[in-house]
């Protein structure tokens, strides 16, 4: 095993103390220490230069704040039963570059050691983050044995040793990503948390929305929630379902909103070349394969609309990336249900009551659908995700009778 560890590159931590995870005394959920070691990082990283301008990296810093961990940890009443499991392992997603950090925090929320694998790719918020973290570490020292972030090539020695020093691993990725992670053993008890493909879409209600005083925040709001990660995040919505028995009052809404939009993004959306020809390949491919759908008028490339006549189990399959989105027109909720199976993770909303879309989804009771948002909120990470309750799953439950 040393020279396995030699082969990975510690952006925090040591491979001498990686050695000895398994001897680090588990934690109560929402230690103090934890909560001060977070309320300082959050104070470290909005000093940074460039954070406040950086979204991703400011709602990451305000989730981490004092008020923001007890309102967390209230939503949990008496937890004195519950301790860490012990180590969890974190292999983040390439597409979003601070999700790792969100998985890291609620595994030290939850009273574990984390070892967490980084993305490949080079991303600035990453090494933004470090230098926030290596910074209130050095003010923290006792929550040191509690973080390792690396980065080592795919191999799967690695990741079986890595494996075997854990008690729960969090897999974020592809179905790929979690088939190869899944051939290397875990301890007996070990637990697996999967967080897989999934797709996410968009309710409006086309007269609310007319009547709305606030379309321009709206459509701010989409835009941090769409093209502000190109779209690449599960909960970024695909699909942009108009709702109404109207037709006329959906197409002014439609045309409207996306007016709003093209503004918005003409301002702060910085459209790769590359894109429009992944765009125009899955319009191709949508268009050869299903009936009756319609392209909006293209004025320039950063945004690409498709108009779909049907919904089915499949459509959101033929979603993309880069400012692609499919449309349809819905006289009732109950035309939605095809794209809410299994893999659907969020609905984003406006114009509509949330408990109007909370009843539909506990009275329809679909595959999927675990999280129902506001238009602007798709990407906030929460401590219930996926479906999963990640405090509790990442605990143990202590017994005294």
């Amino acid at each position: 095993m040393p020279h396995i560890f030699d082969e990975i590159s510690f952006l925090v931590g040591d491979s001498n103390k990686l050695h000895h995870v398994n001897a680090v005394s588990a934690l109560r959920p929402f230690d103090d220490e934890i909560i001060n070691f977070l309320a300082t990082f959050s104070q470290v990283l909005f000093r940074l230069p460039g954070v406040k301008e950086r979204s991703d990296l400011a709602s990451l810093a305000f989730w981490c704040r004092p008020a923001s961990l007890k309102a967390m940890k209230n939503q949990y009443g008496d937890i004195n039963h519950l301790i860490g499991r012990g180590v969890a392992f974190h292999i983040a997603p390439s597409n979003v570059a601070v999700n790792f950090a969100y998985s890291l925090f609620t595994g030290l929320l939850s009273g574990n050691v984390n070892i967490v694998r980084l993305p490949a790719r080079d991303f600035e918020q990453i090494n933004i983050i470090c230098t926030a973290l290596s910074h209130s570490l050095s003010l923290h020292p006792r929550v040191s044995p509690y973080i390792y972030l690396i980065r080592y090539n795919k191999k799967q020695e690695i990741n079986n040793s890595l494996s075997l020093l854990c008690n729960v691993r969090l897999i974020w990725g592809g179905d790929k990503t979690i088939e190869v992670l899944r051939q290397s053993p875990l301890r007996p008890r070990g637990l697996d948390l999967a967080f897989s493909d999934r797709h996410s879409f968009t309710i409006i209600d086309a007269k609310n929305y007319l009547d709305s005083p606030d379309k321009i925040r709206i459509a701010h709001n989409f835009y941090n929630d769409t093209l502000h990660s190109d779209q690449t995040a599960c909960s970024s919505p695909g699909l942009v379902i108009w709702l109404g028995k109207d037709s006329t009052v959906c197409k002014n809404a439609q045309e409207t909103f996306w007016q709003h939009l093209d503004r918005v993004a003409s301002e702060r959306y910085e459209f790769q070349p590359v894109s429009a020809v992944t765009k125009l390949m899955a319009l191709c491919m949508i268009s050869a394969q299903v009936d009756g759908v319609v392209q909006h008028p293209v004025v320039h490339n950063r945004l690409m609309r498709v108009q779909l006549s049907t919904l089915s189990h499949d459509s959101m399959e033929y979603r993309c990336h880069s400012g692609y989105f499919l449309e349809y027109f819905a006289a009732s909720l109950d035309e939605v249900l095809p794209v809410c199976g299994e893999k659907c993770q969020t609905i984003t909303y406006a114009g509509i009551e949330k408990d109007v879309l909370r009843d539909f989804v506990r009275n329809k009771a679909p595959a999927g659908v675990d999280r129902i948002v506001p238009i602007g909120q798709a990407l906030q990470f929460s401590l219930h995700w996926d479906g999963y309750d990640l405090i509790s799953l990442l605990s143990r439950t202590v017994v005294a009778v």
